[in-house]
């Protein structure tokens, strides 16, 4: 019987508790471990892709209770009736699909709504959009907010919630006047805290919580001395550093405190803090209402990049620049600073299938090999973290460079790591596409 004959034969709620069993039987008795290995990287991507509908059906129904104002006779709110016919919804999600639900019932969402219901967003995606529009709909330009929103729900459905997260930071940042910017900036310094919480007789654990600012300042000083050191002679068998991600970082911290302390007063033992900030000159200058963005993907409104500028060294990544050289040809066998940088904000990281290593522990890699005869120019050159960039070259893999990024290719065929993963890292930049100006 297909989907639609049972939906309509036996109702909504005979349906879900057909499907509900049918998953739970393959969560408690199906034999996972005969599975070939296709069949277990597809049944992943399915099982998410089950989840996000999931999602999506409980937002179409928080809708229609919505529009009937269901849970209103006995004074509950959209969100305690939701969590009345689903307790185990957790966190914010509750919030979520009482929001969507009722963003869903206005003209105003229905290209939106029509993403979410045809499965291309999220209940996730959605809700991002929505709460940017939530939060500056009093203080912002109607025009701008409206056709920013335009723009972000047409690429939204090629964006992750990370990414869009950072779109709603940029753009929130945009929208609000300077004078609102400076008093966010100040209250959040002020919410800096590091606290001991507790200890052992053989580690203490410290809370640290900081600012855009503060966290874009941090993470540029330690992803330096936090990458992996192949290097060491490690103690073991193995010639790979041993230590987490987390362990590193703590490593670096310590390395960054002990320099400081060794160093005579007044006088540091090491080059001043690089961040690199990707904001255009004119935002810098005051002409345009903006915002920059930290490697790190923190959101610094002008007024604090150019506090900044005085305290650590600055690297300002400006879009259209024509001030460096960013084509090499064949007189140079090593990527610049500036060719990295500009590798760093198109690849956003190892450009492999699949990998989420970021552009701060990668390398600069030739795609055609510069004992080749390839140019060191940007169009031949890759993000790579050490891992795959051993692959890259044991394998004798190349490379495509599209509009949506950097393709590999083995045997000439581009390399997909599941039967539905993306072939190309293409991590998009919307916010270079969004109205941001005043």
């Amino acid at each position: 019987m297909k989907a639609e004959q049972l939906i309509e034969a036996e109702g909504l709620v005979a349906a879900l508790e057909l499907a509900v069993d049918v998953v739970q039987r393959l969560t408690s008795d199906f034999p996972t471990w005969s599975l070939p290995e296709a069949e277990v990287s597809a049944g992943v991507a399915g099982a998410q892709r089950l989840a996000q509908l999931s999602q999506t059906l409980t937002a179409v129904l928080a809708k229609e209770a919505h529009s009937r104002g269901l849970g209103a006779d006995n004074g509950l709110s959209r969100i305690d009736w939701l969590k009345a016919q689903a307790p185990t919804l957790e966190g914010s999600s509750a919030p979520a699909l009482a929001l969507l639900g009722a963003a869903m019932n206005e003209p105003r969402w229905d290209a939106l709504s029509e993403k979410v219901t045809s499965g291309q967003v999220s209940v996730a995606a959605a809700t991002v959009v929505l709460r940017l529009h939530q939060d500056v709909s009093r203080i912002a330009d109607p025009e701008q907010l409206d056709e920013i929103i335009a723009v972000i729900v047409d690429k939204i459905e090629h964006l992750t919630v990370k990414e869009l997260n950072r779109v709603a930071a940029q753009a929130r940042a945009a929208l609000k006047p300077p004078s609102e910017l400076d008093r966010e900036d100040a209250g959040r310094r002020l919410g800096r805290s590091l606290s001991k919480i507790g200890s052992t007789a053989d580690y203490t654990e410290y809370r640290l919580r900081l600012d855009p600012e503060g966290s874009a300042i941090l993470d540029a000083a330690i992803d330096p001395l936090a990458r992996p050191r192949p290097d060491v002679e490690w103690t073991g068998d193995t010639k790979d550093d041993p230590r987490t991600p987390a362990a590193r970082r703590a490593d670096a911290l310590l390395e960054l405190v002990g320099r400081a302390v060794a160093a005579p007063q007044g006088v540091t033992r090491t080059s001043r803090t690089k961040l690199v900030v990707t904001m255009s000159y004119e935002a810098l200058l005051d002409q345009l209402r903006g915002a920059g963005v930290a490697d790190n993907d923190a959101v610094l409104s002008p007024g604090t990049v150019r506090r900044l500028a005085c305290e650590a060294e600055i690297v300002p990544m400006v879009l259209g620049s024509p001030s460096q050289v960013l084509d090499q040809g064949f007189s140079e066998r090593y990527f610049t600073t500036a060719q990295r940088l500009a590798l760093a904000r198109r690849d956003q990281g190892c450009s492999f299938p699949g990998c989420s290593i970021p552009p701060q522990w990668c390398d600069a890699h030739h795609i055609e090999h510069w004992s080749r005869g390839g140019p060191t120019d940007l169009g031949n050159g890759a993000l790579l973290c050490g891992r795959h960039h051993t692959i890259v070259h044991e394998r004798d893999l190349t490379a495509q460079i599209g509009p949506h990024g950097v393709t590999w290719l083995l045997g000439g065929l581009p390399i997909s790591i599941g039967p539905r993963a993306p072939r190309t890292t293409w991590r998009p930049h919307a916010t270079e596409d969004l109205p941001l100006g005043a």
